[in-house]
């Protein structure tokens, strides 16, 4: 397959994966009405962690015993502390404040590949992250970011949940480019699955399952697939093929799609805010991935 061919299916996978993602906020706001934080953790990580295991097989790729290690290293970055804290704070928050501050991905992620000399921080791709930034920003309004008290631990929690996801994105790159996608997220997500059992286990042998409406079983369903195990494959397909920063950029689509969901449900159309935030993010993420190499 040509290097111009891998790139195209590389963007098409990061393009699926914020569509997937953007829907996430709007579903796990209505199941977290019924369920609580720690409960949807541990049915997201415990039920899509052996799922991934094993469609993946990561046995067959014969990865060294400290680089099973490593992948459980990661998983407590990409997968525990990641799905923890942003469950958590969507909790406490709102959707439009995660989608706001989920911007903040690829500015952590070139931070961390810059101070760890994985690459190097260009002034087109310096460009283009605050062109994409911007785009996110004028579509959401950063003014309508809530900062009052009753919000301020799920959005500390959201801000480190992007920190922590950043991290992940620069380390696990040398492990993907050696051994490939599935293999190294096959094991990252068996890894979790043990790793967020003490926090998840309480609240959910709390919860009434046979009290949650067909919705919420709707909901848990597409975050276990949609949300968690197709998203995360695609994801770490495009890290083989792209550098970190330029995989991060794309979360600036996030907002774009978690906007029209909110609207769709609400039976709003999406205004002329939508188009040109669009373009926006178009032009910041193409000059991100036209600038960056693997």
């Amino acid at each position: 397959m040509s290097q111009d061919r891998t790139r195209g299916h590389a963007i098409a996978a990061l393009l699926a994966t914020q569509l997937l993602f953007g829907l996430w906020p709007v579903v796990g706001t209505m199941v977290l009405a019924r369920m609580p934080p720690a409960a949807l953790v541990g049915v997201r990580i415990g039920v899509s962690g052996p799922l991934l295991f094993l469609l993946a097989r990561p046995w067959r790729a014969r990865m060294a015993g400290r680089e099973i290690l490593a992948c459980a290293g990661l998983s407590l970055l990409g997968v525990v502390l990641n799905q923890a804290m942003f469950i958590e704070g969507l909790a406490r928050s709102t959707p439009i404040n995660s989608a706001v501050l989920g911007t903040l991905i690829p500015v952590y992620t070139v931070l961390f590949a810059v101070l760890l000399r994985r690459e190097k921080a260009s002034g087109a791709r310096l460009l283009g992250l605050g062109a994409a930034m911007a785009g996110a920003l004028f579509l959401i309004g950063a003014e309508r970011l809530e900062w009052g008290p009753l919000r301020l631990h799920g959005n500390l929690l959201l801000a480190l949940n992007c920190a922590v996801y950043s991290a992940y994105l620069v380390l696990a790159r040398p492990l993907l480019g050696r051994h490939g996608a599935l293999p190294v997220i096959g094991w990252v997500f068996l890894f979790s699955v043990p790793g967020i059992l003490p926090y998840s286990l309480p609240a959910l042998a709390a919860v009434t399952w046979s009290d949650l409406p067909w919705q919420v079983w709707g909901g848990l369903c597409y975050i276990v697939v949609a949300a968690s195990i197709l998203p995360y494959a695609l994801n770490a397909f495009a890290l083989k093929h792209l550098p970190a920063s330029s995989v991060a950029s794309f979360v600036y689509f996030q907002p774009l799609v978690t906007a029209i969901a909110a609207a769709a449900l609400l039976q709003q159309w999406p205004d002329w805010q939508v188009f040109v935030s669009s373009a926006l993010v178009f032009a910041g993420v193409a000059l991100v991935t036209r600038s960056g190499t693997a």
